[in-house]
């Protein structure tokens, strides 16, 4: 089973860990501001890629249930990734609307 725990680090600042059969497999941080929820820093295990996009739904799940509704990536590290989700790339990364982001991503 795989759940994402999120931990506080600050009052904008959240880090939500990946766990797999009660072991952390990667992690991402997520800041607020305003209305932008930004994923600025992602890393897992490179055999357990799946656990991106899960990270990433997290976060921004997380965001949206606090009324946020900009999400944007500025991870170096997870382009292909980010890609093949419903994201638009401009010269500061990665970034759209939350509920866009939270839509399935299968016909891509």
């Amino acid at each position: 089973m795989i759940y994402f725990k999120p931990e506080n680090i600050s009052e904008n600042v959240t880090k939500f860990i990946a766990i797999e059969d009660e072991k952390s497999c990667g992690y991402c941080i997520l800041k607020t501001d305003g209305n932008i929820a930004d994923v600025y820093c992602l890393e897992f295990e490179k055999d357990k890629p799946y656990m991106v996009e899960g990270l990433l739904r997290s976060a921004y799940n997380f965001a949206s249930l606090r009324n946020i509704y900009i999400g944007k990536c500025t991870c170096k590290n997870i382009d292909s990734f980010l890609d093949n989700m419903n994201f638009e790339k401009n010269e500061e990364g990665y970034i759209n609307d939350i509920p866009t982001i939270l839509t399935g991503s299968c016909c891509k």
